[in-house]
């Protein structure tokens, strides 16, 4: 029998792809999770061995998700992720690897017949080394450009460019080295798009433009960046973790 763990914020989708998998011989579905907070919890506690897993959730990303499992998890313990994701298949050539695969959604049941087949030739393989690769490969930064807003003009960015991502009065502004732009993307979807570091709620960081890591109160940091205004982005406890492995400090 293979055991799964569904994770997904919206029900409806949630609760199609469990009636899908319901239907596949030797799956068990052992408990499902709303959240990447829950999900972890549920991975813990449950041990399944695979976890399908949505890319976009409010409270943390699944590819966010994936990089807590590295640090929670002895390599032997991993589950093996499958990512549930809206984009289609150009956007997502990043997951076409051996080790891990991802379905679409609206979820198509011959699809999802083809990643159970790869799921059981993955069961015999190391997990660690699977979720590894995979994330190696999405926290590159992509190649396509961010549209933002500017004085009522639609330019396009370069994810090189971008020093930061905040959120301001309910918008997502995207700092480069001298300007602020407005964006239609929210947070969770920069993050997927661009591979770059959560620090806060309400800050994403390109890894590469943090100048200096500042000591701040109760063991929390301020990040420094390499903008022209030489602005100071916070790190908050919820992310520490997370940021301290991708900076090394």
């Amino acid at each position: 029998m293979i055991h799964v763990l569904v994770v997904d914020d919206e029900a409806p989708a949630r609760d199609e792809l469990i009636f899908l998998l319901e239907r596949v011989p030797g799956v068990v579905i052992d408990d499902t999770a709303d959240n990447g907070q829950e999900a972890l919890r549920k991975i813990l506690k449950l041990r399944p061995q695979v976890v399908f897993l949505d890319i976009q959730m409010p409270d943390m990303t699944g590819l966010a998700v994936c990089r807590e499992l590295l640090t929670m998890l002895k390599p032997s313990e991993l589950p093996i992720i499958i990512f549930a994701t809206a984009y289609d298949q150009h956007a997502l050539e990043a997951f076409q690897v051996n080790a891990v695969d991802y379905i679409l959604k609206p979820f198509d049941e011959e699809r999802l017949q083809m990643t159970m087949e790869k799921i059981r030739r993955l069961l015999s393989r190391p997990a660690a080394d699977s979720l590894n690769r995979i994330l190696a490969l999405l926290e590159k930064p992509r190649d396509a450009k961010i549209p933002v807003e500017l004085n009522e003009r639609i330019l396009l960015l370069n994810p090189q460019e971008i020093i930061f991502c905040s959120i301001t009065a309910r918008h997502v502004m995207i700092m480069t080295c001298n300007e602020e732009y407005k964006t239609n993307y929210n947070l969770c979807e920069l993050e997927d798009k661009l591979g770059f570091l959560r620090t806060h709620k309400s800050y994403l960081v390109n890894p590469d433009k943090v100048r200096e890591v500042i000591p701040w109160f109760n063991g929390t940091y301020n990040l420094l960046m390499a903008d022209d205004k030489a602005s100071s982005v916070p790190v908050s406890r919820t992310y520490l973790k997370e940021v301290r492995q991708r900076l090394n400090f």
